[in-house]
């Protein structure tokens, strides 16, 4: 920066604001690139860069040393406890810091450049209410496993979020300073900490928000941790397992609603064969009643258990009354299709998977918070 020049009150500015940012990395067995990362961030302008050492062992002392050394500040696990618990660490921290304005999480492996770290803390004063996600364009030479890893992943959170995010699994997150309590309030304990982030944010008052980054590998990625069988089921087990306790529970509703559709209903004098709304309801109503009630003890019980108990009958409120709703557009649609001359039986797979969604994200964030 030349004395006098024209940018330089602005320059200023923005190095001041920068050293209210403080960069987490958590770290597994960290290798040089992590102290070559470390100096680049501190000359950039950054007053504050934690690191935390994951349970590396005695053959990485040295390393965190050194960090220590140029001015980082190490906290350590006795043990390997698992990124997301690395992170929440880190974040619990900051959280007691003075004058943070946010921080800016990134890997240690190298592959976030300083400068991207540095675009990402300038973009959390543009956009203070907001998740930003460093998000990788994988153009070019891109390991195979990353490449459909994170595709897969990608695919999965938007479905279920509704909102298209194109690097679910990017670790260059910035995290504005009033979110820090709530991202400590997280469960996750490894790289499904980061996917519960993403799918949390919105309860929050949390936007997500991307900007380009470099797409950088080396050595073809051989230096992650991450576990493909391991931490995958990590991150998809909620979804699976609500779609498994979903799929009992609509195997459970669908049985009961052919016996009373097919085979009850029509030998009941009272009702007309032209009364396909009331037909509807009588097949639907007692099935649902049934399947929702397995279903609320799968999910309170398996599914979100680990989210916090509260009280049997404010949970049960509150799943009934969500019930009740899909319950009542449930039947609408039915009716609908089954007017306009579609199947009943297809009407209902239809609507189902329709609504699947709404039910899923409502559970998560509402009643098994």
């Amino acid at each position: 920066m030349r004395e006098g020049s024209i940018d330089a009150p602005h320059n200023i500015r923005m190095e001041n604001r920068i050293g209210r940012i403080v960069v987490l990395i958590p770290a597994y067995k960290p290798g040089e690139p992590l102290v070559t990362l470390s100096k680049a961030l501190i000359d950039r302008g950054f007053k504050q860069v934690v690191v935390v050492d994951d349970g590396s062992g005695g053959d990485y002392a040295g390393i965190f040393r050194t960090l220590e050394d140029i001015g980082c500040r190490v906290l350590r696990h006795d043990t390997n406890r698992g990124k997301g618990r690395a992170l929440k660490t880190g974040l619990k921290e900051i959280a007691g810091m003075a004058d943070v304005a946010g921080v800016v999480t990134a890997d240690a492996d190298g592959q976030h450049l300083p400068d991207d770290i540095v675009r990402v803390a300038e973009k959390l004063f543009e956009w203070p209410d907001s998740i930003v996600l460093g998000s990788r364009a994988f153009r070019g030479d891109v390991p195979l496993r990353s490449r459909m890893g994170n595709a897969i992943t990608r695919k999965v959170f938007n479905f279920l979020s509704g909102q298209r995010v194109r690097d679910t699994q990017t670790g260059l997150r910035g995290l504005p300073a009033v979110a820090l309590p709530d991202m400590l309030k997280l469960p996750g304990e490894r790289y499904e900490y980061e996917m519960n982030m993403l799918l949390e944010a919105p309860r929050f008052g949390l936007k997500r928000r991307e900007i380009e980054i470099e797409t950088v590998y080396i050595d073809n990625n051989s230096s992650s941790h991450f576990n493909p069988l391991k931490d995958s089921w990590r991150i998809y087990k909620s979804i699976l397992m609500f779609a498994a306790s979903s799929m009992f529970a609509f195997v459970i509703d669908f049985v009961l609603f052919t016996l009373l559709s097919l085979w009850v209903l029509p030998n009941v004098s009272a009702l007309s064969p032209d009364s396909k709304l009331l037909t509807v309801v009588f097949a639907n109503v007692p099935a649902r009643i049934v399947s929702s009630t397995v279903n609320f003890f799968i999910n309170r019980n398996v599914i979100f258990s680990k989210k916090g108990k509260k009280s049997l009958a404010r949970q049960m409120v509150g799943y009934y009354l969500l019930a009740a709703g899909i319950l009542t557009v449930n039947t609408l649609i039915i009716a609908g299709l089954k007017a306009l001359g579609v199947n009943v039986l297809l009407a209902k797979i239809i609507t189902e998977a329709v609504l699947f969604l709404v039910s899923f994200f409502c559970q998560r964030t509402l009643i098994f918070k």
